[in-house]
């Protein structure tokens, strides 16, 4: 049990165990005709006893749940258990009897025992199915998280080797025209690789992190293109802490050179937008290339754009879910923008 989860149990514990407490006194002073005073001390104590017990018990459900493949040994730790709670819950009952009046007279330590034995399996029963609960609710929540990761890791795999081998194009385009630029487009696709297996098992980075990743890529391209690719940068201060995924620009400015510069003929610049919008970080990467030959299409529906968008429209679903959305259009003036907007958080999500 964590130190959150541990507190929320107790404050949930205290919380049930005083309304019960409430309950019965009240029960008591007006069925009973039992005073209030002494109602509302005997029915208090006798139930906020319960709630370090409860506690005890969560703990040990949930160190120890009762399983298909132990369940004969767990099950004997919690009859034990069960023993153990009866005998102190007597214990306390008999020792502040004096104190509290719960009996007229007191009866010997074996009749408190025989009727904590008779009922408290009861309470020990419902306290240990609540943990069961939390625990199997827990074990659902790790599975869908490992799938979600796993998910997410072979979409990222998948973009590896889809970057790889349109850089290694970009060099093959060199190698006879331009040796030097092949030479230094090979130095960066090093660099390039060094950077994505550093941060081979990493689903997020700060957009600060992910501009650093990218600039590799944007001089292998600079190389490649020479005078006819700028690159410019348009960032908010308060964008660079916000988390991004990995990978995620450079499908976006690989699209706008592949399809925007590279086909023509004239200079072409890329623009790289980055703004917080209320709740939402919004990214965006203009080209002001060819355009688009269609409609303008809507990638989180499917449509536009190559694999590397596709397989980014993936990744934001199972990061994200609903939570997002990108788009493929023409830009004003010419050319294309990728337009994402994702939640704005500084913290990882996974």
């Amino acid at each position: 049990m964590g130190r959150r989860r541990f507190w929320q149990g107790w404050a949930a514990a205290l919380a049930y165990w005083t309304f019960a407490g409430l309950v019965s006194a009240s029960e008591a002073h007006s069925v009973g005709g039992v005073g209030w005073g002494h109602a509302l001390l005997t029915s208090m104590t006798a139930h906020l006893l319960w709630v370090p017990l409860t506690i005890a018990i969560l703990q040990l459900g949930l160190r120890f749940p009762i399983e298909r493949r132990r369940w004969p040994s767990r099950v004997a730790l919690h009859v034990a258990g069960v023993l153990v709670v009866a005998s102190i819950r007597a214990a306390i009952i008999f020792s502040l009897d004096p104190w509290v009046g719960w009996y007229a007279q007191r009866p010997p330590f074996p009749e408190v025992l025989t009727h904590a034995l008779f009922t408290n399996p009861f309470i020990y029963l419902t306290v240990l199915g609540v943990a069961h609960a939390v625990y199997y609710a827990d074990q659902l929540q790790l599975r869908d998280t490992q799938l979600a990761r796993a998910q997410l890791h072979a979409l990222k795999a998948q973009l590896h080797p889809h970057f790889l081998f349109n850089t290694l194009n970009s060099i093959a385009a060199l190698v006879h025209r331009d040796p030097h630029g092949s030479e230094r487009m090979i130095a960066q696709l090093s660099d390039l690789l060094r950077s994505t297996l550093d941060a081979a098992g990493t689903e997020e980075v700060s957009l600060q992190e992910e501009l650093r990743s990218l600039q590799p890529y944007l001089d292998i391209q600079g190389v490649r293109f020479a005078d006819r690719l700028t690159v410019k940068q348009d960032i908010a201060q308060e964008a660079l802490t916000a988390r991004v995924p990995h990978l995620v620009l450079q499908p976006l400015v690989e699209n706008a050179i592949q399809h925007g510069i590279a086909p023509g003929t004239e200079p072409g610049t890329v623009t790289l937008v980055a703004r917080r919008e209320g709740t939402e970080l919004h990214l965006e990467v203009r080209d002001d290339g060819i355009g688009l030959k269609e409609h303008p299409a809507d990638v989180s529906r499917g449509t536009g754009g190559g694999r590397g968008l596709r397989i980014t429209r993936e990744r934001l679903l199972q990061l994200h879910g609903g939570a997002h959305r990108l788009e493929l259009r023409d830009a004003v003036g010419g050319g294309t923008t990728v337009a994402l907007a994702i939640p704005f958080r500084t913290e990882p999500s996974l």
